[in-house]
């Protein structure tokens, strides 16, 4: 659920950028490679044991 809010108006704002087709599909697919880089670096963390030193900018 949380990949969908990004998606819409979370911080994506996919239907912001009023692109239509291929490019469309382009960036989605952009988008889901860098949120999936970013969730694997996370958990990455995690398993070191460094999770309280690195937090989300709020």
């Amino acid at each position: 659920m949380e990949m969908f809010r990004d998606y819409k108006k979370g911080g994506y704002n996919l239907e912001g950028t009023q692109v239509t087709d291929q490019r469309l599909i382009s960036l989605i697919i952009l988008i889901t490679l860098a949120d999936n880089s970013a969730l694997i670096s996370g958990e990455k963390i995690k398993r070191k044991g460094v999770v309280k030193y690195v937090c989300r900018v709020k």
